[in-house]
């Protein structure tokens, strides 16, 4: 939307440094939402490819965050610098397959959830589309035929 040259500093002092920046103007389509990047005084970049830039790095802090929530990488079980790596594959490949499995069933619980329920029900046999559909029928039916 814009793309704006600025300098940062005050006028208070002479000798205060200046910097020139930029501050680009960004609507995004999807969402209808206004963003404004405060970025360094890089012309040679189009304005589209910062924000494109910016929108890419939101996404892999949103996918940090998720791993943190959900998963146990707090401890690992390992010193090496081997077995941390193999830690931290598998859980990209968890949360990958979960992620898959989210929206294929276009599931509508929360991620968090979803989670809880397959870390719950990982060494039992069912069947996870229709635990998914539909999780207090298949508890409940479970819970008549055992009783």
């Amino acid at each position: 939307m814009a793309d704006r040259q600025v300098e940062l500093g005050h006028n208070h002092n002479k000798k205060a440094i200046k910097v020139n920046a930029r501050i680009i103007t960004y609507k995004d389509k999807e969402s209808g939402a206004t963003f404004e990047f405060l970025t360094n005084n890089n012309l040679s970049l189009a304005a589209a490819t910062i924000a494109d830039c910016y929108h890419k790095r939101w996404q892999i802090e949103l996918l940090f965050k998720r791993l943190k929530q959900n998963y146990q990488l707090k401890y690992f079980l390992g010193d090496s610098p081997n077995a941390i790596k193999i830690q931290i594959w598998c859980t990209l490949i968890a949360d990958l397959i979960l992620k898959v499995i989210a929206n294929n069933y276009k599931c509508k619980w929360a991620f968090t959830n979803l989670v809880g329920m397959v870390r719950l029900h990982m060494m039992t046999y069912l069947n996870l589309k229709s635990f998914i559909a539909s999780p207090e029928k298949l508890c409940f039916r479970d819970f008549i035929i055992t009783s």
